[in-house]
């Protein structure tokens, strides 16, 4: 099952997860999360589905998103830099890239949790498209897993990094939460 993620202006009534969010220059939205094989509205991005939890806390969040029709293939070289430089750096509440198709980088979203921002002050991801400092209200974000390394290219076409996990066979959506030391399984 894949999980989407788009900002919005109001919050859509089939959203599985939805939060407001402000920005530094007093813009602001929603960003709302959905489940499905298909893009729910336009604009939406495939998301680590670890990411969405719909009793998650506020937190600050360095939102990458491509202008639309922009995009670069996940396994350019630029991409995988920043995906080691993530690696490298102080550890981050959620992270997870975002793809469309099965090939094609579109962003990525890096938050903290708590009011401490600093640690999202060099998002390696904003060096590729343009990056927003935005805080988002409770109720959407969760946590993910600390990505494993040195893995840093996607398992499978559509999948968004950080998945570090091959899919497992034997249930219908390929996520066993059991054997991934996951207490929970994921929303979307």
């Amino acid at each position: 099952m894949s999980c989407w993620l788009a900002v919005c202006d109001t919050t859509p009534r089939d959203a599985v997860a939805a939060a407001t969010f402000t920005a530094d220059d007093d813009a602001g939205g929603v960003l709302a999360a959905w489940d499905g094989h298909s893009a729910p509205v336009p604009g939406a991005v495939k998301v680590d589905p670890r990411c969405i939890d719909v009793n998650g806390e506020a937190a600050w969040v360095s939102l990458v998103l491509a202008a639309p029709g922009t995009w670069l293939l996940f396994d350019d070289i630029v991409v995988s830099h920043a995906i080691r430089a993530v690696l490298a750096g102080p550890p981050v509440d959620v992270v997870s890239t975002f793809v469309i198709g099965d090939d094609r980088f579109v962003g990525a979203l890096t938050a903290v949790h708590g009011d401490d921002r600093t640690r999202l002050g060099h998002d390696p991801f904003a060096a590729i498209f343009r990056a927003r400092l935005i805080r988002v209200g409770a109720g959407l974000l969760g946590r993910t897993p600390t990505p494993v390394g040195p893995m840093t290219q996607r398992y499978g076409a559509a999948n968004p990094w950080p998945w570090d996990r091959f899919p497992d066979p034997f249930t219908p959506d390929g996520v066993h939460p059991a054997r991934h030391g996951i207490g929970d399984a994921p929303l979307c």
